[in-house]
C-alpha cells in the first residue's frame, strides 16, 4: 500500500492509496482536543502542525462504555481519548473531481461507537465516486452536560449540545477543507444511522447548519417526540432547563461546586454517576439478566437549546422550518434489536401507566401480553414503534407534506447470516436488526462481519443498495443503473422500497392504529 499526500489548512496529510486508486486519510483533526479548559465548551479551531502529519490510523473514540466485543453493536473501538474530534476521509483517485460527498454519524444513542467502525468503510463508496467522510465527536455527559453555570460561562448563553456542536464544526471543516480530496463543497450529503440519524434530524432543524449540507439520509433515525421536561431518553430531546436541572443533580451527586472541579475529574467519574430518578427494571440482552438504568440519558442527550435549536425537531418538521433538501429515510425490519425490555408484566404494565396515561388501555389492547414472557416482547415491539418507527413515519410524512424537495422511503427486511458466537442477542431473535442496513448500503459486509457466512443473494442486495445510496448523494435521486424503479414518498397513498432478497416496492408495512396511537402520544398532527 502506497501513500499519499494532501495538504488541508492547518498542514499536510499523509495518507493511503488503496484499492483501485481510492485513497484514505484517517484520524484528521477538524477541531482543538475538548481538553482541561475546553471540557463542555463550543469546539475551537483545530492546531495547525508543521511537516507531514501522518493520517494512517484512525483517531480514538470518545471516552464511552462500549458494548462487549461479541455485540451486534461493538465497532471495534479499542482506544478512548478525550481528545477525539477527528474525522476519516476516502477519496477517488487524485484528480478526479470535484465529486459529490457524504458525511456520515456512527450510532451508538450519542453515548458510544465511533467513526471507526468497519461498517462505515468508506471505500466501496469512493471507488463508485463519492467522497465519504466519518467523524468523531463527544459523547455522554462529556458531549451534552448542561448546567447554569456551564450557560452562564458560554459565549450564547446556553449549555449541552456540544457533541452536536463538534458535527457542525466537521460540516464547517468539510466546506473549507474537501476541495484539497477532490470533493465538492457545494453537494454535500448529511446522513448517519440511529443516533447518527437523529443528528440528521436535528442538523435539519438547526440554524447554525444553514449552507453545510444539500441532501440528507436517515436509518432508523428516532428523535421526533414530544418535547421532554424530565429525564431525557432517545425518544425525545429536552428542554434546556430539563437538562441543567439533570446537570445540576449530577454536579451536586459529584460534590462538585463548580464547572472547574468538574473539569478536573475523570470521564469515568462523571459517566458512573447513577441518579435515583432514572432507576429502572430494564433488561439488556447484551448484559443478560442485568438490571441496567437509563441513567446516562440524564446530561446526555440533545437539548432544545435556543443556539443549536430552536424547537424540538417534531415542531421544526410539523411546522416546515426545516431545511428543505433531497430526502432518503427508512428503517429495518427489527429495530428492537438493540433496545432494552421489560421482564416481568407488572412493569410492563407501569410502563404503559405512566408513558401513555389515560391511553394505556388503547397502548394495552394494541401491545398485549398475558404473562413475562410476553411482556418482554410486547416492550421490545412497543419501543421500536415508540422510538424508530413511528419517528420515521412521522418524519416522512411531515417531509412530504410541508417540503418541496422529494423524499425516498424504505424498509429494510433482510436476515444477515449472523454467526451465533458473535452476539449475544439470539441470532433466531435478531433478525434484520437495526443498524444491519448500513453493512449492504456501504458494501461492507466481508469487512465489517468476516466470519459470518454471506451469501450471493446478499452480495447482490448490497450492490443495488450502494448503487442507490450513490445515485442519491450524486444526483439527490436513488434511482438510475442498478436500482428497481424506486418512487418518491406519498403521504396520500405511502408505499416504500422493500430491501430484501426479492428487491420490490410495496406497502410500508407499518400497523395504522399503533402509529394513530403514538400520534396521540407525540401530538403529531397530519
Amino acid at each position: 500500500m502506497t501513500h499519499t499526500t494532501v495538504t488541508v489548512e492547518t498542514g499536510a496529510l499523509r495518507g493511503h492509496i488503496r484499492a483501485d486508486g481510492v485513497r484514505s486519510f484517517l484520524g484528521v483533526p477538524y477541531a482543538a482536543p475538548p481538553v482541561g479548559e475546553l471540557r463542555w465548551r463550543a469546539p475551537r479551531p483545530a492546531h495547525s502542525w508543521s511537516g507531514v502529519r501522518d493520517a494512517l490510523r484512525f483517531g480514538p473514540a470518545a471516552p464511552q462504555a462500549a458494548p462487549p466485543s461479541n455485540s451486534l453493536y461493538f465497532g471495534g473501538e479499542a482506544e478512548f481519548s478525550e481528545d477525539c474530534l477527528t474525522l476519516n476521509v476516502w477519496t477517488p483517485r487524485a484528480g478526479t473531481g470535484p465529486r459529490p460527498v457524504l458525511v456520515w454519524f456512527h450510532f451508538g444513542a450519542y453515548q458510544f461507537g465511533s467513526a471507526a467502525n468497519p461498517m462505515y468503510d468508506g471505500e466501496r463508496l469512493a471507488r463508485s465516486g463519492c467522497v465519504v467522510v466519518t467523524v468523531n465527536h463527544r459523547l455522554g455527559r462529556l458531549g451534552f452536560l448542561a448546567h447554569p453555570a456551564l450557560s452562564a460561562e458560554s459565549e450564547y448563553g446556553a449549555s449541552g449540545n456540544y457533541g452536536l456542536l463538534d458535527q457542525i464544526a466537521a460540516l464547517q471543516w468539510v466546506q473549507r477543507n474537501i476541495a484539497a480530496f477532490d470533493g465538492d463543497p457545494g453537494d454535500v450529503t448529511i446522513g448517519g444511522v440511529s443516533a447518527g440519524a437523529n443528528s440528521v434530524h436535528v442538523l435539519r432543524a438547526s440554524p447554525l447548519a444553514v449552507g453545510l449540507f444539500h441532501k440528507a439520509i436517515a436509518h432508523s433515525g428516532p428523535g421526533l417526540a414530544r418535547d421532554l421536561e424530565g429525564p431525557g431518553h432517545p425518544a425525545g430531546v429536552q428542554t434546556l432547563a430539563a437538562g441543567e436541572a439533570a446537570g445540576t443533580e449530577i454536579m451536586e451527586t459529584l460534590g462538585a461546586r463548580d464547572p472547574a472541579a468538574m473539569r478536573a475529574l475523570s470521564p469515568h467519574q462523571i459517566d458512573a454517576v447513577l441518579l435515583p430518578r432514572a432507576h429502572g427494571s430494564w433488561n439488556f440482552d447484551l448484559a443478560p439478566g442485568a438490571e441496567v438504568s437509563l441513567h446516562l440519558f440524564d446530561g446526555a442527550y440533545p437539548l432544545i437549546d435556543g443556539h443549536v435549536l430552536l424547537e424540538s425537531p417534531m415542531r421544526a418538521y410539523q411546522s416546515g422550518r426545516i431545511h428543505d433538501v433531497p430526502f432518503l429515510l427508512g428503517d429495518v425490519g427489527n429495530e428492537a434489536s438493540g433496545l432494552p425490555y421489560l421482564p416481568t408484566l407488572s412493569a410492563y404494565r407501569e410502563h404503559l401507566r405512566a408513558t401513555f396515561g389515560d391511553a394505556a388501555d388503547r397502548a394495552w389492547e394494541l401491545y398485549p401480553a398475558s404473562d413475562n414472557g410476553g411482556a418482554r416482547s410486547a416492550s421490545w415491539d412497543l419501543e421500536a414503534d415508540r422510538i424508530f418507527n413511528w419517528s420515521t413515519w412521522a418524519a416522512a410524512r411531515s417531509h412530504e407534506a410541508g417540503c418541496v424537495s422529494p423524499l425516498w422511503h424504505f424498509r429494510f427486511l433482510r436476515r444477515p447470516p449472523i454467526a451465533p458466537a458473535d452476539d449475544v442477542i439470539e441470532a433466531s431473535y435478531a433478525g434484520a436488526f437495526h443498524g444491519s442496513d448500513v453493512l449492504y448500503a456501504f458494501g461492507a459486509l466481508e469487512r465489517a462481519r468476516p466470519s459470518w457466512a454471506w451469501e450471493d443473494a446478499d452480495r447482490d442486495l448490497s450492490a443495488a443498495m450502494m448503487s442507490s445510496l450513490v445515485n442519491f448523494v450524486a444526483t439527490g435521486d436513488p434511482n438510475g443503473d442498478g436500482v428497481p424503479a424506486w418512487p418518491t414518498f406519498d403521504r396520500r397513498t405511502p408505499s416504500t422500497m422493500r430491501w430484501n432478497v426479492g428487491i420490490e416496492v410495496g406497502e410500508t408495512g407499518y400497523d395504522a392504529e399503533k402509529m394513530a396511537l403514538l400520534d396521540d402520544l407525540n401530538g403529531w398532527t397530519a
